[in-house]
């Protein structure tokens, strides 16, 4: 049970992640003025949300191999996947709210080009690549060594903590654009209220 548990309390947070996502997208069209399509930009995130979740119940079903048999998710390669793909979407937010605040700050009309969704799929890249890069050495060690699940879990903690880490830089960088858009919204009514 607490396997199910988990995993839908992590496909809830990837749910309202992307939620997130699409209103940030939908932002930044709006206040840079472009009349982008965003249903192609949602089935996408509609199309990734069935693959994690039909991933997830592959791996309760025991229909995905594993090197051990466990009871709790962290030693399971989908987990893990589902948390990559959770830092995915959080450089995605990262790339649109810095888009956000690079339109508001130019008044929408000097930002440039918009690069959100290609830093967007360029850290997907990166962050997927982690994952196949970290877990391609990972599996042939434990097969290689005969890895107990101790020692597997072990492998898999460390990558959690990597995936943690990055995770709490982006958190941390999206502080800090919140607080430059802050700023800038604060000298607007400063100015506003002087004139």
């Amino acid at each position: 049970m607490y396997r199910v548990f988990s995993y839908a309390m992590a496909l809830f947070w990837v749910l309202v992640q992307q939620t997130c996502l699409g209103c940030a997208r939908w932002a930044c069209d709006d206040l840079g003025g472009a009349k982008r399509p965003l249903k192609p930009f949602l089935r996408g995130q509609g199309a990734f949300f069935l693959l994690l979740a039909l991933l997830a119940a592959a791996d309760l079903a025991g229909l995905v191999p594993r090197l051990h048999h466990h009871t709790n998710n962290s030693p399971s390669l989908v987990w893990q996947f589902l948390c990559t793909a959770m830092l995915v979407l959080d450089g995605g937010l990262l790339a649109y709210e810095w888009r956000f605040y690079r339109l508001h700050a130019s008044g929408a009309s000097g930002a440039g080009t918009d690069r959100a969704w290609e830093v967007f799929l360029l850290w997907g890249g990166l962050c997927l690549a982690l994952y196949g890069v970290y877990f391609a050495g990972a599996v042939s060690v434990a097969w290689r060594h005969s890895l107990d699940l101790r020692e597997w879990g072990h492998l898999c903690l460390f990558y959690f903590r990597i995936v943690n880490t990055l995770y709490l830089i982006l958190e941390g960088s999206m502080g800090l654009v919140a607080f430059l858009l802050w700023r800038n919204l604060r000298r607007e009514a400063v100015g506003r209220a002087l004139s």
